[in-house]
């Protein structure tokens, strides 16, 4: 069993307004998070300043226990409130994160802490943290610090690359947080563009059939079928399940 603790406590000053509750196609940033980790976590949690602005996602508040900004007090406030001997820590600003990636997250796990490091550059905020850190983080915190990265130096921890997880986000998408409106339109693309194997497809007949099973979906913008590669890229317009994008493209042939 492990708890879940989403960040929400940030200032969204580079954004320019709260980007947590920010709309992309259809559904606000954190709500991408929240169903991303209920397909691997046991309780979620949101942890940040202002539960009213959160109180129609139904899931469990918790107000930040120290006043001061900074995402190391949000870490504070989850191993304090935890009831597990780890909690997985997740910022609410990485709407392309995959539940494969956080489940590797978890399968490798080693004390005190593990996190991600893509392209050189650590990711305290897709984390698992042992409450065995607690001691010394209020130690840390005490003395007028407020670095995550300095304190996980400091305690220890262990480090997953992104080679190790191209084959669950080859884009690695799951590590685009979303601070200023140029990394929304890097998300939209991604998010808009959606590439699936399509088997069984052996004339261009096959292709238009494809095409049109998939267009007669709801959010669907376009789709580019290849024969030659055996795929389907779907260009939608709003968030539309990927297992409905998957059902369309296995039941093809009926309209054959």
């Amino acid at each position: 069993m492990i708890e879940c603790f989403v960040l929400v406590g940030g200032e969204s000053r580079r954004f320019g307004e709260d980007k947590t509750l920010f709309p992309i196609k259809g559904k606000r940033c954190v709500e991408y998070i929240i169903d991303a980790l209920k397909c691997v976590c046991d309780e979620i949690f949101l942890v940040g300043k202002d539960p009213s602005k959160y109180s129609s996602l139904e899931v469990k508040f918790i107000k930040d226990i120290l006043a001061d900004q900074g995402a190391l007090i949000g870490i504070y406030t989850a191993l304090r409130s935890a009831k597990t001997d780890k909690v997985l820590i997740v910022s609410a600003d990485m709407p392309l994160i995959k539940p494969s990636v956080i489940k590797y997250l978890l399968d490798n796990y080693k004390e005190p802490i593990t996190i991600y490091c893509v392209k050189g550059k650590l990711y305290p905020l897709i984390g698992i943290y042992a409450r065995s850190v607690l001691k010394d983080l209020e130690t840390y915190i005490q003395t007028g610090n407020k670095k995550v990265i300095e304190f996980i130096e400091k305690v220890g921890y262990h480090c997953i690359t992104e080679e190790e997880i191209l084959q669950f986000d080859p884009e690695l998408g799951s590590f685009i947080n979303m601070n200023t409106r140029e990394d929304l339109q890097t998300i939209l693309k991604i998010m808009s563009s959606i590439r699936l194997k399509v088997s069984g497809m052996t004339r261009e007949h096959c292709a238009n059939t494809v095409r049109k099973t998939l267009l007669s979906l709801e959010g669907v913008e376009d789709t580019k079928v290849s024969l030659e590669k055996g795929e389907t890229e779907v260009i939608t317009n709003k968030d539309v399940p990927i297992e409905n994008l998957k059902k369309a493209v296995e039941e093809w042939r009926s309209e054959v």
